[in-house]
């Protein structure tokens, strides 16, 4: 084959080629507007629907808002007739005010005449009230005093029958008491004949020695096993405290004064041996 054949060879070739490449494009091209037509025509016919929904529902509005209107206008036209029946009725109302304030004046002057009356009146019988009352108060007063004075006498007169019953029922008991006295002291009188001693007499205490200086201290009451009343049993005789510590017997000590807030016994000191201090024993009953 001569070269000018192969040339035109190739050139069929490239220009066959070159067909079916714009033929190509040209049906691709074709087929992308139809799809796009149809797409259009679709969405046109969405929006002819949502258009006629959008008509009916404004067409119900509408028919709705007339419906509306003619009840308005209706209920308008019978505020409208309410308001001309009101208008009447207060005119009507208004006469019958004006009359009645009428009225009411000429009670207004009658009410006035009949207060002042009645003020005076009032004045007449609280002055006929007041004197009546300070002559009931001063009658009452009177009443009073003298019930008090009844009363008064009546109570001085039980003071005296008291007093009198509680002078005998004492002077018995002193009488009885001063025999006891009697009988005691000879008692004691006989005891000491036999040999006792006052100071053996003493309660069964025990306790501790708290403070001590000079011929004095203070004995705080520990023990108390029989419960004695230990002011009485200093009032009734004089006894005392034997003073020891570990190392024995120091001296006695003389009970002088009870001192109950603080439950401790003031002595005075008859020292035997040492020196009596704090913290020392004391004890009347000694083994």
């Amino acid at each position: 084959m001569s070269p000018i054949g192969r040339v035109f060879i190739v050139l069929n070739l490239v220009l066959a080629g070159g067909f079916l490449v714009v033929s190509g494009t040209h049906l691709q091209q074709q087929h992308n507007y139809k799809t796009k037509l149809e797409a259009e025509q679709t969405a046109r016919a969405d929006d002819a629907g949502k258009a006629n929904n959008q008509i009916q529902e404004l067409t119900k509005e509408r028919n709705s808002f007339e419906n509306a209107k003619t009840a308005a206008e209706t209920l308008h036209g019978a505020a409208k007739n309410a308001v001309d029946l009101l208008t009447d009725e207060n005119k009507q109302y208004s006469q019958r005010l004006a009359s009645m304030e009428g009225d009411v004046k000429q009670l207004v002057v009658a009410a006035q005449a009949a207060n002042t009356e009645a003020k005076t009146a009032f004045a007449t019988a609280k002055t006929a009230f007041d004197m009546a009352t300070a002559d009931q108060k001063t009658k009452d007063e009177a009443v009073r005093a003298k019930d008090a004075a009844v009363a008064e006498n009546r109570e001085l007169k039980n003071s005296i029958t008291g007093l009198t019953e509680a002078v005998a029922t004492r002077d018995g008991s002193i009488k009885g008491l001063e025999s006891d006295r009697s009988q005691l002291q000879l008692l004691v009188k006989v005891a000491e004949s036999y040999g006792f001693i006052r100071s053996m007499a003493a309660p069964n205490l025990a306790g501790l020695v708290t403070s001590s200086g000079g011929n004095l201290c203070t004995v705080q009451i520990t023990d108390n096993p029989g419960n004695v009343n230990i002011k009485e049993a200093i009032e009734l005789g004089k006894w005392g405290f034997a003073i020891y510590d570990a190392n024995g017997y120091k001296g006695e000590a003389i009970a002088e004064k009870f001192e109950e807030s603080a439950n401790a016994v003031l002595c005075k000191i008859f020292t035997v041996k040492g020196e009596i201090k704090q913290g020392d024993k004391a004890a009347t009953k000694t083994p």
